[in-house]
C-alpha cells in the first residue's frame, strides 16, 4: 500500500506543479491586463469629462451617468496587489507540493499532518482571494476555478504522503 501511495502521490504532485505554475502565470497575465485596461479606462473617462464640459441637456446628463458607472467599475476592479498576493500563496502551494514529494519517501506523520492542514488553509485563502471575474466565451477558466484546481492536487498529494507516513508508523510499531 505504501508503494501505491507513493505512485499516486507523485502523480498528484505533477498535477499540482502543473496547475500551480499555470495559475501563477495566469495571475501575472491578468495583473498586466488589468493594469493596462485600468489606465486606458481612466484616460477615456478624462476624455469623456472634457466632452461633457462642452455639452448641455440630456446628452450631458447621459454622459455624466456613463462616467459615474465607469468610475464605479474602475473602483471595484481588482488591484495589482490582489494578484500579487494570489501569486505568493500559489507559490506556497507549489512549495507544499514539493514538500509532500519529500515526505512520500521520508515519512514524518506529525509534519505531514500540519502541512496538509496548511495546504487546506492556503487553498481556501487562494480561492477566496482570487478575483471572481467572469470570463468570456473563449477566454478560459475563471481565476477562482483555476485556484481550486491548483489546491486540490496539493491536498491530494498531502493525503498520499499522510498515508505513506501512516503505513510507516504502523510498520515500525
Amino acid at each position: 500500500m505504501k508503494i501505491v501511495s507513493r505512485i499516486f502521490g507523485i502523480i498528484a504532485i505533477f498535477f499540482a506543479i502543473l496547475f500551480c505554475s499555470m495559475s501563477i502565470y495566469r495571475a501575472g497575465i491578468d495583473k498586466d491586463k488589468a493594469e493596462a485596461e485600468l489606465t486606458e479606462a481612466k484616460q477615456q473617462i478624462e476624455q469623456f469629462r472634457e466632452q461633457a464640459k462642452t455639452m448641455t441637456g440630456e446628452t450631458k446628463a447621459y454622459l455624466d451617468g456613463e462616467i459615474a458607472n465607469a468610475e464605479k467599475v474602475i473602483n471595484e476592479a481588482p488591484k495589482g496587489s490582489t494578484y500579487l498576493i494570489v501569486q505568493i500563496f500559489l507559490g506556497v502551494l507549489l512549495v507544499l507540493s514539493l514538500a509532500f514529494g519529500y515526505f512520500l519517501f521520508r515519512p514524518n506523520l506529525n509534519t505531514v499532518t500540519k502541512f496538509v492542514a496548511a495546504a487546506v488553509i492556503v487553498t481556501l485563502i487562494v480561492y477566496f482571494a482570487s478575483p471572481d471575474i467572469a470570463r468570456g466565451k473563449y477566454s478560459g477558466l475563471n481565476s477562482r476555478t483555476l485556484a481550486l484546481l491548483s489546491g486540490i492536487p496539493v491536498i491530494v498529494a498531502g493525503l498520499f504522503a499522510f498515508l505513506a507516513a501512516k503505513k510507516a508508523v504502523v510498520k515500525v510499531a
